[in-house]
């Protein structure tokens, strides 16, 4: 099996290996930048090994969730 994939076959490999996670999720930690990719034409190709050391926790500390910037309270708008 190849170890650079689409997203898709990554999910798929995933479930096979044991790792149920959906596209969705996997294209969110794209987005967030925890899965490093290489863009080719429309398609995202990562790494799969990379995908599972993640999954895995091999770096040996849990994996930090992506912050999202929040606004709190509401902000005045001059005019």
């Amino acid at each position: 099996m190849p170890d650079v994939v689409t997203v898709r076959e990554a999910v798929q490999r995933a479930k096979a290996d044991g790792f149920p996670i959906s596209e969705y999720t996997l294209r969110q930690w794209i987005r967030a930048g925890v899965i490093p990719v290489r863009k080719a034409g429309p398609k995202y190709l990562l790494y799969y090994p990379n995908l599972v050391r993640y999954l895995r926790c091999e770096d040996g500390a849990d994996n930090k969730p992506a912050t999202v910037a929040a606004v709190h309270g509401i902000r005045r708008i001059n005019l």
